[in-house]
């Protein structure tokens, strides 16, 4: 379903897709007395609206860490609950000079979708309404786009349980992309909410304060979680769904890279800055350009 800038799709097991097609995905997972929204989006447009159509639970923010495409929309919202290692560089938020070169970013998928556009429909049918790029909104203004995300209201630690009634959410700290990285467990349904620790397109890990080592043992981590898991939820990317054995894929690509076994290209990130890309069969991963 469309909502402006947003759209909505609902998923199996009580758990809704809010995109920002074809940027930032957010879940918003309804229990019998609460809700958890993963993440909150960009702050382009007001995401808190959006998720109150869906349930009449009350509803906290869950980010998987603080970088600033994951919790703009945290300033809606009173409850809150990051890692304590990202509360920190959460309340730094971000200037709108910070965020420009984003804007560039939007412009050009947009101004790219129309011929993508008639070729899908001519001969893939890839795109869906949550996966079409769509325009900034009308009224959106460039200039005052800051985040000012509020300290939050709740520190989690490995091992913590969000309890939503009559369903949890278990947190596990997957270090690799920050130092704060989570990712989130419904472990009676077998969901796993991946953050950026699991993306189906370029996985991040040259980031000021990404790890490859801490990457390595946190995906080797999830990946012992794929008889447990039935469905992946990812942050980015227009494929926002994946099978439990890409956690295996995943992780055995990150051994690939610190055994010497991966394959490497030049590439830039989505702001045009260099990496040096190990690209596998179904993800790849951004590493500076000293790492490779």
């Amino acid at each position: 379903m469309s909502g402006g800038w947003f759209a909505t799709r609902e998923l199996p097991g009580g758990v809704f897709l809010i995109a920002e097609p074809a940027h930032v995905n957010s879940f918003l997972v309804v229990g019998e007395e609460r809700a958890a929204l993963i993440d909150s989006g960009l702050g382009i447009d007001r995401i808190r609206p959006v998720a109150e159509a869906m349930t009449d639970r009350p509803i906290e923010v869950v980010n998987t860490h603080y970088h600033w495409d994951h919790v703009g929309g945290n300033a809606e919202f009173t409850d809150t609950a990051i890692h304590e290692l990202g509360a920190e560089a959460l309340v730094g938020g971000a200037s709108a000079e910070e965020l420009r070169p984003y804007l560039a970013v939007i412009e050009e998928v947009v101004a790219g979708t129309p011929p993508f556009r008639a070729l899908d429909e001519r001969l893939f049918s890839f795109l869906s309404e949550e996966t079409t790029p769509r325009a900034l909104p009308d009224g959106f203004d460039p200039d005052a786009w800051t985040l000012r995300p509020r300290p939050p209201s709740r520190l989690l630690r490995a091992n913590d349980v969000i309890d939503l009634g009559g369903r949890s959410l278990r947190v596990l700290h997957t270090p690799g992309h920050t130092p704060d990285s989570i990712c989130l467990l419904d472990e009676e349904r077998g969901i796993l909410f991946g953050g950026d620790t699991i993306n189906t397109g370029p996985i991040y890990g040259h980031m000021p304060d990404s790890s490859l080592e801490a990457f390595v043992a946190s995906t080797a981590r999830l990946a012992e979680l794929a008889d447990a898991v039935h469905v992946v939820y990812v942050a980015h990317f227009s494929r926002y769904a994946a099978d439990a054995r890409f956690l295996v894929e995943v992780a055995n690509g990150f051994s690939d890279i610190v055994e010497g076994r991966a394959n490497w290209r030049d590439n830039t990130d989505v702001f045009g800055d260099p990496v040096r890309e190990a690209f596998f069969p179904t993800f790849s991963v951004f590493l500076s350009p000293v790492s490779g």
